[in-house]
């Protein structure tokens, strides 16, 4: 009473230095977050992907059954089909053709070529500025002509000997599958070097480009971008694979009517080959993403966890003094 009134009393936990217990779990909000981010991760967890495929694939048979047949058998001829056996006396003039050929190509034509390659460098050094040419120019241009003409009648007497070796057999054969086969996988090959190649060129793009994306972004965007240059890639090794079929049924000069049905019939094989690599190529990548984000529903439950039904914080408050 006489140095005055009791000063007031700090409130326990703010100014006295004492801690506080603070329950995160008491706020409902975090709780319902907790909450919903567990039933999340259960029913990714929940998730049968053997049944889905299985499911998804069963009713696609169940709906299609001609198209899956279709695709079964070009399956089965791209793996077991291997052509007629020839008899020995075709065999053997079909080798002796194409020793021809290949003389040919190696000695008459490898020369037509130097010629050729001497004559247009001729031509290059007499040319003037912006496309003139005098009478120099003229008598190299000529000789360039001449060049490419040698070059074009020993393509030409080269093809005849393939065409003769070829018609021997006849493309049914197993030289004639051997062919496909050999056109078949130079056109897959071209196909993914023109994906690889694009796909170099969108990750440096990716790289200029998204500097403030983490590598694990980066990295996801350069698979899928991989993935759509390679099925662009495929699709166009179709159908340079499709006219290279249809030249080599020319060359070995099969009739109509069978060389149609074997134009068919390699096509199924191959458009079912590039569908399967295809599909399996997606559910990898489905199947890699459906794990990623299970691992980031779980991540994202556990944290929710630690901050709705965790244990109690203590939060220390320092002590003011006047």
């Amino acid at each position: 009473k006489t140095f005055g009134p009791e000063p007031a009393r700090a409130p326990v936990g703010h100014a006295c230095g004492c801690p506080t217990v603070v329950r995160l779990g008491a706020f409902p909000g975090f709780a319902a977050m907790a909450q919903r981010s567990s039933q999340q991760v259960q029913k990714f967890e929940d998730l049968d992907v053997g049944a889905l495929v299985v499911s998804t694939a069963t009713g696609f048979v169940k709906k299609r059954p001609v198209t899956v047949s279709v695709w079964v058998l070009g399956l089965l001829l791209a793996a077991f089909a291997n052509g007629f056996a020839v008899s020995e006396l075709q065999e053997e003039s079909y080798s002796i053709a194409v020793g021809n050929a290949q003389e040919v190509d190696q000695k008459e034509l490898s020369k037509a070529l130097a010629n050729l390659r001497r004559a247009e460098d001729k031509h290059y050094n007499v040319k003037g500025w912006f496309w003139s040419c005098d009478d120099r120019c003229m008598a190299a241009k000529d000789k360039v002509a001449m060049a490419q003409s040698e070059v074009a009648r020993v393509q030409e007497k080269r093809d005849m000997f393939m065409r003769e070796a070829r018609q021997e057999v006849g493309i049914w054969s197993v030289f004639g599958i051997r062919d496909i086969r050999n056109s078949f996988w130079k056109a897959w090959q071209a196909g993914k070097d023109m994906a690889a190649r694009w796909t170099m060129f969108d990750a440096m793009f990716v790289m200029f480009n998204s500097r403030e994306e983490s590598l694990m972004s980066t990295v996801l965007q350069l698979v899928l971008q991989y993935i759509m240059n390679l099925t662009v890639g495929l699709v166009g090794a179709c159908f340079y694979f499709a006219y290279n079929v249809y030249t080599l049924i020319v060359s070995y000069g099969e009739p109509a009517l069978s060389g149609i049905a074997f134009f068919l019939l390699v096509m199924v094989a191959g458009v079912s080959l590039v569908g399967t690599y295809l599909m399996a190529i997606y559910g990898t990548v489905a199947g890699g993403g459906l794990f990623l984000v299970k691992q980031a529903a779980k991540n994202a439950a556990l944290e929710g966890n630690r901050g709705g039904g965790g244990p109690p914080r203590r939060v220390q408050y320092r002590q003011h003094h006047e």
